[in-house]
């Protein structure tokens, strides 16, 4: 083969590996649960700058409808697994996480309705917390 012709196989080559490595992770985040969990995210970004106490209050209860949404769903690695004791075992952990974040939630916009926003602030450390075993434990890299 001459360069020229090596050359273009290797772009191609580079092009469709470009293109698969963008192109599954957005795949996965068509499903449900990706978009409640987008939802619940956006909402608790929000929270993060908010200062005004009923504003951050319908961003907590946002974020729990999204949950409440979400609960219901199962994480593609737990999907995948093979039906028996473990994927039980895996699903209700998962349930488990996500009752832990509504409650999580739920005080949050206590918080904020009792314009404490210390707790606030403390509660937002907390979430980071859950949101990154929650990844850890049901997100494939």
């Amino acid at each position: 083969m001459s360069n020229n012709v090596t050359m273009k196989l290797f772009q191609i080559l580079c092009g469709l590996t470009v293109t698969m490595i963008f192109v599954q992770p957005s795949m996965a985040d068509d499903t449900p649960l990706a978009k409640q969990m987008d939802e619940m995210n956006d909402a608790y970004k929000a929270m993060r700058r908010e200062t005004d106490p009923t504003k951050g209050a319908e961003l907590a209860r946002t974020a729990q409808d999204a949950i409440v949404k979400a609960i219901v769903e199962l994480p593609e690695m737990v999907k995948a697994m093979a039906d028996g004791p473990e994927k039980a075992k895996a699903s209700a952990e998962y349930r488990k996480m996500m009752g832990t974040l509504i409650t999580t939630l739920a005080n949050m916009e206590l918080a904020f309705l009792s314009n404490d926003m210390t707790k606030v602030a403390d509660i937002i450390k907390a979430m980071r917390d859950i949101k990154k075993q929650g990844h850890d434990q049901f997100m494939e890299e």
